[in-house]
């Protein structure tokens, strides 16, 4: 895989071309690491130190820094956009949005969403819809709810704890004929994902 890069207007910009599709008919921009929760290549990216900000367009990245040399990021950058090509991950985790009123599906999502709460990772002591582990809820007009949802780091002790804790408590909603639990390590979990309430608990600013 060979990837292009390109200079920008701007020097603290540059735009990297994989020859792939990126996301093709649209453009989107994450403008800090709590935006990227919900794409695979954004959190890789927010990854390497000095990236400030992204531009996903139909057949390119374009990375914005606050600091480095891209002389010193580019290898980095370079590699994170290689690996994730090659792994196959999403570019981002699609989320059915309704512009609408809300549905009776939508209703049910936020019941799952609530029921989800009473989850509690036992290493940290919080509920995981506030910790940022949920990272989607999505009920079709069957009511088969899919959970998409992470842990704190792979390979955690409690993950069998957890995600059957999310099954229970997804299953328990009114509404829900079939509950699917999905674990995903991408993006990666991080601290930015918590809730105001759940960064004030630990402390965090």
């Amino acid at each position: 895989m060979f990837i292009q890069t390109e200079a920008t207007s701007d020097p603290a910009s540059l735009k990297f071309l994989p020859g792939r599709d990126v996301l093709p008919g649209r453009t989107l921009s994450i403008s800090d690491r709590s935006e990227a929760a919900r794409s695979p290549l954004a959190a890789r990216l927010f990854e390497v130190p000095g990236v400030a900000a992204l531009s996903f367009g139909s057949d390119y990245i374009t990375v914005t820094k606050n600091k480095g040399e891209w002389q010193h990021l580019k290898p980095a950058l370079l590699g994170a956009i290689m690996e994730h090509f090659m792994a196959g991950a999403p570019i981002i985790i699609e989320q059915t949005v309704d512009a609408a009123a809300p549905t009776e599906t939508d209703a049910v999502a936020q019941k799952i969403k609530e029921a989800l709460r009473r989850v509690i990772d036992p290493e940290l002591g919080y509920n995981i819809v506030d910790l940022g582990l949920i990272y989607d809820v999505h009920v079709d007009a069957d009511g088969v709810a899919s959970v998409i949802m992470t842990t704190t780091t792979p390979g955690c002790p409690a993950t069998s704890y957890l995600t059957e804790g999310a099954r229970e408590c997804t299953a328990s909603v009114e509404g829900v004929e079939m509950a699917e639990i999905t674990l995903t390590h991408e993006p990666r979990w991080s601290p930015e994902l918590m809730s105001d309430d759940a960064k004030a608990h630990f402390g965090i600013r």
